[in-house]
């Protein structure tokens, strides 16, 4: 047969151990004893019920009768007010060793007099700290059936649950977290969050059997900002369907998990329902199942839209992403995005490409017309670079100079001899223009510069430079 509990599951002792009293330890327990010797009557719990006969009437009457006389023989006997005799004996003697274990993972100390059980003597000598001090009084009131409640000044006994205690609960227990635990108890919400089981915790505080019967938890997870009008919430959905499967609720009650593994377990199986339900979400947004909003919220790249577009036409599952990002969803896909990005470049450079008229034939109109291409789709770095792979004779180097000049490039004119840097002056206004047009515009501007320049074969150019004999 199962061996009845005697104290809270949460109190796991781990063997007593003995040591020398440090003084700190010595002057504590030595000040708890001077304080109960003085007035034992403040280890009775205040009484807030109706009971016809009260146990702990009997207990004062007992702890009245405790003297200087008879304190040895008391603290000899077994129970509570033996415990409560050992300890007086300690206010006028040396406590040259301490006991202590090891209690819910924190070390506890005490003096070791007379018969009375450790666990009495532990709650006895370390009354300021509530939790411990119920230990005391566990063997009585389980014995007796008595509700009681420790406070940090006193304890109160009774048939209901005083609203000061469940104050006390609620202010040392609260968490501040958006995320958290509520443990429901008469009428109250109580915010937890933290490593250990916070209901096994407040147990430590206050034996009442009915307590798992009338205590309900339950999960607040982050709100999602409603960015669709749906006619059904997906997300309420999924809240209604975890909140039905009592497991975890009951494990958690029980004390035999976690508040961080109640919260991941009850998350993850929310997460499990909203993830089989069509519903975009961005960080702290959810879009219902409304693609157009949820594209725009994620504003992707030209190069990005045609494949996230067909993701959210056959996802049928949700799509959930930490924050509002494009990549993130691709990712999410196994997209290559720089594959995509290189792939949609390509072609707007070549629909560029194809849209730009001709500037015809031969060496020049072609060479002006391949630089003006390079500025199109790469800008200044394309054109330089390929001014620089030309090398050529003076009209070539004359006309890149010009190029250099219409883009604003400085630095370029130690490459050029003085009448290359003249005649790139002067085609330079034409090269402008030539960068500047569109479409057709383009054709007209690039055979201005080719006839301005005398660049065509047979054409005249301007005076000068018939003169000086270049192009004859």
């Amino acid at each position: 047969m199962k061996a009845k509990k005697k104290y809270p599951a949460s109190f796991i002792f781990m063997p007593m151990k003995v040591r020398i009293a440090a003084k700190q330890i010595e002057k504590k327990l030595t000040e708890m004893a001077n304080r109960i010797k003085e007035n034992p009557e403040i280890l009775l719990p205040e009484c807030r019920g109706d009971c016809r006969r009260c146990y702990f009437e009997k207990i004062r009457k007992e702890l009245k009768s405790l003297n200087k006389q008879n304190l040895e023989r008391a603290a000899n006997r077994k129970g509570f007010v033996a415990a409560v005799a050992a300890t007086m004996l300690l206010a006028e003697q040396k406590i040259p060793y301490v006991a202590h274990m090891n209690i819910g993972g924190e070390s506890v100390y005490y003096a070791r007099r007379g018969k009375a059980k450790d666990e009495i003597l532990v709650g006895i000598q370390n009354w300021d700290r509530p939790h411990l001090r119920m230990l005391a009084y566990m063997e009585i009131v389980r014995k007796k059936k008595i509700n009681l409640f420790s406070l940090p000044e006193k304890l109160i006994c009774g048939d209901d649950v005083p609203d000061e205690f469940l104050d006390f609960l609620e202010k040392k227990f609260k968490c501040r977290e958006e995320e958290h635990i509520v443990i429901k108890w008469r009428g109250r919400e109580m915010r937890v969050c933290g490593r250990a089981n916070s209901i096994a915790l407040m147990k430590h505080y206050f034996h009442y059997p009915d307590f798992e019967k009338e205590v309900e938890v339950d999960v607040r997870l982050k709100k999602f900002k409603c960015m669709n009008d749906c006619p059904v919430c997906s997300v309420r959905e999924a809240e209604e369907e975890v909140r039905k499967e009592r497991m975890y609720a009951e494990h958690y009650i029980r004390g035999e998990i976690s508040d961080e593994k109640f919260f991941r377990m009850y998350k993850e199986k929310f997460l499990w329902y909203l993830e089989r339900k069509r519903v975009f979400i961005a960080g702290e947004k959810c879009f219902g199942d409304n693609m157009e909003k949820f594209m725009e919220e994620l504003s992707p790249k030209e190069w990005e839209r045609d494949a996230i577009e067909t993701i959210l036409k056959y996802e049928e599952k949700a799509i959930i992403l930490e924050q509002s990002s494009s990549i993130k969803l691709l990712q999410k896909y196994d997209v290559n995005v720089e594959k995509l990005r290189r792939e949609y470049e390509e072609k707007e450079k070549e629909s560029i490409l194809n849209k730009m008229p001709s500037l015809g034939k031969g060496e020049m109109a072609e060479f002006i017309d391949g630089l003006a291409r390079a500025h199109r789709i790469e800008g200044r770095e394309g054109v330089m670079r390929r001014i620089k792979e030309a090398g050529g004779d003076v009209k070539k180097k004359a006309v890149s100079h010009a190029f250099t000049l219409a883009m604003g490039v400085g630095g370029e004119e130690w490459k050029y001899n003085e009448m290359e840097r003249e005649f790139g002056k002067h085609l330079a206004l034409y090269v402008k223009k030539l960068l500047e047009a569109e479409w057709e515009e383009y054709r007209k501007a690039g055979e201005k510069l080719l006839l301005e320049g005398g660049l065509r074969r047979g054409a005249t150019g301007p005076s000068y430079f018939i003169e000086k004999n270049i192009f004859c």
